[in-house]
């Protein structure tokens, strides 16, 4: 894209629709030109939905984030070791990543779109009716048979990964409109000392799949966000110097009714000083020294 705006984006898109159809959906961050009005009319007429994903929050697709982690990996040998602009060598990029057999389906992307290891892409194999040299008669049904085999790895990774992911997973609280509450967000946390709780925010409305749209209490100018249900705790009211006035001399004079029970309580049981305890001979020490009279002494003797 030569600019990031809502015109540029529009074309990438129609050019991807044209060949490959609509999309059912499209998954996208909060840049601007994705939230451009034109923009989001536009994917409505195509029969497409749109969907943002929630700011710091995004586990939607744990596989797309690993893709994009593996990818940002590559433009940073690129760029850090051999000092090339990272615009300069997508190109390369994603042709290796497109002739690279993948873990999960055990096939390079490329051969299970057109059915073909090529080093190279050839639009011309995209189009069946066009035949390649050295290809295979049966590579129509050798890409079928790769694409079901593929699907198969794909869903014995996804119950895989949602065992291990929801086996100590709780179901997430859930809040209502206007309700009060803090956001946890540990990346824009400073220090150590910092909780990592930002807001109070009110909930505005809720969303799909446990998120809620929020607006910053003040200082927000109207603006919004998003949030999961999971980094949302609820908000009980201002800490201000009155409440805690009231808390600690609430947390005295209970201290001080327990202590003045517990005295009239164990009052009975206490023995006194002067008192001779008994105890016999196979009573165990006290630990006090006892110093016997001259008299004692010398009588023994």
């Amino acid at each position: 894209m030569r600019k990031q705006d809502a015109t540029e984006l529009k074309l990438v898109f129609e050019n991807a629709v044209s060949l490959f159809g609509a999309p059912r959906q499209i998954v996208t961050d909060r840049g601007r030109m994705y939230e451009n009005r034109s923009f989001r009319q536009w994917v409505s007429d195509v029969g497409s939905n749109l969907f943002f994903i929630t700011p710091e929050m995004h586990q939607s697709n744990g596989q797309a984030e690993r893709y994009c982690r593996t990818v940002l990996n590559m433009i940073r040998v690129e760029v850090n070791f051999r000092n090339e602009n990272w615009s300069e060598v997508l190109w390369k990029l994603q042709l290796t990543l497109n002739v690279t057999k993948q873990k999960s389906t055990q096939y390079s992307p490329l051969y299970l779109l057109i059915g073909s290891d090529a080093v190279t892409p050839v639009i011309r194999s995209v189009v069946r009716d066009v035949a390649l040299e050295g290809t295979s008669a049966n590579r129509e049904t050798l890409r079928e048979l790769a694409r079901q085999r593929a699907s198969q790895l794909l869903d014995k990774n996804r119950k895989q990964q949602d065992t291990r992911v929801n086996e100590r997973r709780k179901p997430p609280r859930t809040f209502h409109e206007n309700d009060v509450v803090f956001v946890h967000k540990n990346s824009q946390s400073v220090g150590k000392l910092d909780s990592g709780m930002r807001g109070p925010y009110k909930i505005v409305r809720a969303l799909p799949h446990g998120r809620y749209e929020l607006k910053l209490l003040s200082g927000s100018l109207g603006k919004t966000t998003e949030a999961a249900a999971e980094f949302i705790s609820a908000w009980h009211g201002e800490w201000t110097p009155d409440v805690c006035t009231a808390f600690f001399e609430c947390d005295e004079n209970s201290s001080e009714e327990g202590i003045v029970a517990d005295s009239s309580h164990h009052h009975d049981d206490i023995v006194p000083l002067d008192e001779p305890i008994n105890a016999g001979e196979d009573a165990p020490p006290s630990g006090e020294a006892v110093l016997e009279d001259d008299d004692d002494i010398g009588g023994v003797a």
